[in-house]
């Protein structure tokens, strides 16, 4: 029996080694590096002259007007942005949970977007957001408002860029909550029907409380991704105007590729991952998520 366990062991470990060592080479590796990086001035322009400046980068950053603005307005797309989703996408999915005619087409037309690559659907938006030839301004003016620069405007190009983002990504939370309706039990529901309840009363009493973890999941997985968002930004506005768009993930980029400051550059992305755990534990633990549920306690 011990020689079996041992056998089977064996066998689990080897079919893991591959996974593991692709995973440790695609995150791992890059973060330490990057993490070495940030405590050093290095910079492609002078490979060979890279000195050790421990903190320097860190405190250069928290002392810069441009590092918390770029945190800024990576904080307002990702809550806006993430918000908005969840609202549309919960909302949405519990009228597709219903079951009424043509109900599977209707899904499947709510799902296209992730279906489609992000950079198309991205310069397909930026086209559409045209001041001369775009659609938006199309009906604008059919509607007797005046066009709008929607990229180029301080009062415009943040909103856009939310609105392309919820384009996209508002099926993830769709899906996600339509597999949480899917395993909710009928009973509530019927028993609140028989005592009268609207469909409405119905909806915010007992379907957003019942859900609410799969609601919690599809949170933090959007806010993880929306804080790191660098496509969509990158190829609508590159952070204009001036840097009013610029978030952490572009002004890291900013500093990595176009100044060649990598070290500099990797200070930013360890903040970022800072940031990003930290608020990720304080979600998880406020809300009960990462204890176990024991769902056959009697």
């Amino acid at each position: 029996m011990n020689s079996f366990k041992k056998q089977r062991t064996k066998f689990i470990v080897l079919m893991l080694m591959p996974a593991t060592i692709l995973l440790v080479g695609l995150t791992l590796f890059p973060f330490i590096v990057s993490l070495i990086l940030s405590f050093t001035d290095y910079s492609l322009l002078r490979p060979g002259q890279t000195k050790f400046i421990f903190l320097d980068n860190y405190i250069e950053l928290m002392t810069t007007d441009e590092f918390w603005i770029a945190l800024r307005v990576t904080v307002v797309f990702t809550v806006l942005a993430v918000l908005l989703q969840v609202i549309i996408g919960v909302f949405i999915a519990n009228l597709l949970h219903q079951e009424t005619h043509n109900i599977s087409f209707l899904r499947t037309i709510y799902l296209l977007p992730l279906a489609i690559t992000p950079i198309a659907a991205t310069f397909t938006f930026r086209l559409m957001f045209n001041p001369s030839l775009g659609v938006f301004n199309y009906f604008m003016k059919s509607l007797g408002f005046p066009p709008q620069a929607w990229l180029a405007s301080p009062s415009t190009a943040l909103f856009s860029l939310i609105v392309v983002d919820t384009w996209q990504w508002t099926p993830f939370i769709l899906l996600i909550c339509l597999g949480g309706l899917a395993s909710l039990p009928n009973e509530p529901f019927e028993a609140a029907k028989v005592d009268g309840a609207s469909n409405w009363q119905i909806f915010t009493k007992i379907t957003i409380p019942m859900l609410y973890p799969f609601i919690g999941l599809a949170l933090l997985f959007r806010s993880i991704d929306a804080f790191k968002t660098f496509d969509i930004i990158y190829v609508l506005t590159s952070g204009g105007p001036g840097i009013l768009t610029r978030t952490l993930n572009l002004y890291a980029f900013k500093h990595g590729i176009e100044f060649l400051s990598m070290g500099y550059a990797g200070s930013i992305a360890i903040i970022m991952l800072i940031i990003t755990i930290v608020v990720a534990q304080i979600f998880l633990r406020k809300n009960n998520l990462l204890k176990p549920k024991d769902t056959f306690k009697r």
